[in-house]
């Protein structure tokens, strides 16, 4: 089973480069092959081992200071988040803002950081540094938007996205967002023109199933949402079967199974969707009882970063307000 990539929750990093090359530029005396290490720590793209190497060579050198180490550091924790290392991502993030305590950057960075490894809290503290060192960039209020979420204050959430929209229209990862706030809090028809205005901005086959979701929960008819993709349920990518199943072509025990043969990098993330999509088209049943055990062994078995755990912890908040 092919995939046609897992979505996740969280921002993408802030990177300055230009500042960071202006820095090291600058920097007396560097000696020549660590300067070429600054420059390819900074330079180096998808290769974060060679990076990591560069970044490390030159920080090691000790011919820089201050501000422009506390750059390296960031250069180095961007690619040691890259890796999934997220304990040295932290480190190297909590050196840089020694060095530059009003970076926005460093500390939204940080906070993409320990959102992936699910402290939400901490990553709520870093989101608003970056949001008061830098007002004007959408980014951060997004982000804290989704750990709102995840902390259940869907409200907060939805004003976070909402700013973030403010600053940018066409901001998709915060339309999504506050797409999801609002279904959690079963604001189902305004989660749907949410994932309606999505579907026109990047129209895929996982935002139609967030929109056919949202108004099936809300009772309205949502086959319409997937019908751009019926012709496709049945091929062999990812997320086809889930697909298949709402439109009535397979069950729910076929959607699970295929992820059996999922490539191995992306099982784990294809089976927590799986389960994930299957609760929900019970919950569309009223079938609650089915639905509970497969979102307890999603919010066990998804990675903290996919968009399903966040959706499975807001089900099953509803279902113990029952």
């Amino acid at each position: 089973m092919k995939s046609a990539g897992p979505f996740t929750i969280h921002q993408s990093l802030f990177t300055l480069w230009s500042l960071v090359a202006a820095l090291l530029l600058a920097a007396a005396g560097a000696h020549a092959q660590s300067g070429d290490d600054a420059e390819r720590c900074m330079s180096v793209a998808n290769d974060p081992d060679l990076a990591i190497q560069h970044c490390t060579r030159a920080i090691d050198s000790r011919r820089y200071s201050g501000e422009t180490l506390g750059k390296l550091h960031h250069s180095r924790a961007i690619e040691w988040t890259a890796k999934g290392d997220l304990d040295r991502a932290i480190a190297d993030y909590d050196i840089a803002i020694g060095f530059s305590p009003g970076s926005a950057a460093a500390h939204y960075n940080r906070a993409i950081a320990w959102a992936n490894k699910g402290d939400a809290d901490r990553a709520i503290g870093d989101y608003s540094a970056a949001i008061r060192l830098s007002p004007k960039e959408a980014g951060p209020y997004g982000g804290r938007g989704v750990e709102w979420s995840i902390k259940g204050d869907y409200p907060r959430a939805i004003a976070d996205f909402d700013s973030a929209i403010g600053l940018d229209a066409k901001s998709l990862t915060a339309i999504l967002g506050r797409g999801r706030a609002r279904f959690y809090g079963g604001d189902f028809q305004r989660a749907a023109a949410d994932f309606g205005q999505a579907q026109k901005l990047d129209d895929n086959p996982y935002t139609a199933l967030w929109r056919y979701l949202a108004l099936k929960r809300g009772s309205i008819d949502g086959d319409e949402a997937l019908k751009p993709y019926a012709p496709a349920a049945t091929a062999n990518i990812w997320p086809a079967p889930v697909i298949a199943l709402y439109i009535g072509l397979t069950k729910p025990e076929a959607v699970i199974a295929a992820t059996d043969s999922a490539d191995p990098a992306h099982r784990r993330e294809m089976r927590c969707e799986a389960i994930f999509y299957v609760a929900q088209w019970h919950l569309i049943r009223n079938e609650r009882d089915r639905a509970l055990p497969l979102l307890k062994e999603a919010q066990s078995g998804c990675r903290k970063n996919n968009l399903e755990y966040e959706g499975t912890l807001a089900e099953l908040r509803r279902l113990q307000q029952r």
